[in-house]
């Protein structure tokens, strides 16, 4: 019996437990080999979609604020309830805790891999096994409800926040909390790797430049990275992220997807996320690490670009929404020019409430990632903004599951004129179907652009409702054609299907 089916059927999941002992050649997550810009399960597209109500450490290491069955629970009711093949759950899990005081208050004792000493040390060398059987427990009941974990590998947040990082959380937080910091394991001292930190070049990623066969911080970094392979490679739903937000240079995350390549099983995903926040969409510390350079390297089998497309970056959620979808564009001809077409992800956004929440969503799956998923409520959200995620990823999956997206591709040329102020993404096949996410509408005005001639079917979708506003046709000639917009809502969606060649 294997791990996967050993832990289902600790959790009373006999039924899956069968399938897999039966299905050797279950093959889950992976590239949609017609258009490998988006995810297939089983060979089938899919698009990831995510709402959450906590932190994505909180699961594994605050085992008494997380059921795990409820939480996923929730997310799989929402996606049962599209009843697509097409559309899959997706979360982040970072599996260590990165004592991030921002979110969290007070932070009480946590779970952490490492085995903790007596005097409150880790010893770095061997893992707590309550820390082991609830990872195992999160990955699958997650692969019971086809939902994708995005397990990440190593926390910015922990490494560079800090004395002398880009600041210091305090006592017991950021790198001051951290395992690896020689305060606070029984494997090397401070002569080793000081208890300091920096914002840029940190001295947790340098270990990767020193030589010789006593590096050992490397060596149990490697230990770590080598027992989240051992765990991870049971489980068909899980992609491998770098880093969540990473400051770190070029050179570290090449190390690490390479020692990911030559460790893992050839069916897994690996990717990276760096930290963006310098308003051109290049690495916060090292210009190279950033969305742009990830996705012509072709070491990489994916990108996660939420920084790059961030609230941190562009501003406002229209902002979000419209720039965001032209970086989209300009990453995706990147890997294009590089000859590798490979999904970008966006496991996090934070515009999470009603208040641009839809828009940025949809503007995602419109500008042509391949996931769309909200990032934590802030603190003190009420309990309505996690109502408010679960509900506005339904709606966008109904709609998703109504179109053959794998089909199309982001094309933002077809646009000729936009009313002022506004902006617009475009997914069309440039044939048969054209999706046109509008927003900065609330006046009305005209829409023209350039559609393949013929006629076709025109609907009209509010997604802060799901809701069709208006049906009706249009005729396409040579030369542009014109909608007009009605006046209302300030963020509609425009479906075109010619007619006699519907999907």
């Amino acid at each position: 019996m294997n791990r996967v089916s050993l832990v289902l059927f600790y959790l009373g999941l006999p039924f899956l437990l069968h399938s897999q002992t039966q299905n050797t050649t279950h093959r889950g997550i992976g590239y949609y080999s017609e258009n490998p810009g988006y995810f297939a399960w089983d060979g089938t597209p899919v698009f990831l979609l995510g709402a959450t109500g906590y932190h994505s450490w909180t699961p594994i290491s605050r085992p008494d604020e997380v059921n795990i069955g409820e939480q996923l629970g929730r997310l799989a009711k929402v996606i049962d309830e599209i009843g697509s093949p097409n559309i899959c759950g997706f979360v982040r899990c970072l599996p260590y805790d990165p004592m991030n005081h921002l979110h969290d208050g007070t932070v009480q004792k946590v779970l952490q891999p490492w085995l903790e000493m007596e005097d409150e040390r880790y010893d770095l060398g061997r893992f707590e096994p309550a820390w082991e059987a609830r990872l195992n427990e999160y990955l699958a009941v997650a692969l019971n409800h086809r939902i994708v974990v995005s397990l990440e590998i190593w926390d910015d947040w922990s490494v560079t926040r800090g004395p002398g990082g880009a600041y210091d959380p305090g006592d017991r937080y950021g790198w001051n909390g951290h395992p690896f910091n020689p305060k606070n394991n029984i494997n090397y001292n401070e002569s080793v790797i000081p208890s300091e930190t920096a914002a840029c070049n940190a001295p947790f990623y340098n270990t990767i430049h020193i030589e010789g066969k006593e590096n050992t911080v490397l060596h149990l970094q490697e230990k770590y990275v080598d027992k989240l392979i051992s765990i991870a490679k049971d489980y068909p739903n899980v992609i491998i992220n770098i880093s969540n937000e990473s400051r770190a240079d070029t050179e570290w995350s090449h190390y690490w997807a390479k020692y990911l390549r030559e460790k893992l099983p050839s069916r897994f995903l690996t990717g990276d996320m760096p930290s963006t926040n310098r308003k051109d969409g290049g690495g916060e510390c090292d210009y190279e690490l950033s969305p742009l350079c990830l996705s012509s390297d072709t070491i990489y089998d994916f990108v996660d670009v939420s920084q790059g497309v961030s609230r941190h970056e562009l501003g406002e959620p229209i902002r979000q929404a419209i720039e965001g979808g032209k970086r989209l564009s300009v990453y995706r001809k990147a890997m294009n020019d590089a000859g590798k077409v490979r999904p970008l992800v966006v496991s996090k956004d934070y515009s999470r409430d009603a208040a641009g929440g839809d828009l940025v969503l949809w503007s995602r799956f419109m500008g042509g990632a391949a996931s769309a998923r909200f990032h934590r409520p802030a603190g003190d959200s009420p309990a309505s903004v996690v109502d408010f995620q679960h509900d506005a990823i339904g709606r966008l999956g109904r709609f998703i599951a109504e179109v053959p997206f794998w089909q199309l591709h982001p094309d933002h040329d077809m646009i000729i004129e936009l009313p002022g102020g506004a902006g617009a993404n475009v997914l069309t096949d440039n044939a048969s179907v054209c999706l046109i996410q509008l927003a900065g509408i609330s006046s009305g005005g005209s829409l023209k652009l350039q559609l393949p001639s013929g006629r076709w079917k025109m609907k009209w979708i509010d997604p802060s409702s799901g809701e069709e506003n208006d049906r009706s046709d249009i005729n396409a000639d040579d030369s542009s054609d014109i909608i007009d917009i009605p006046a209302g809502p300030d963020h509609m969606v425009v479906v075109l299907r010619k007619l006699n060649q519907q999907n």
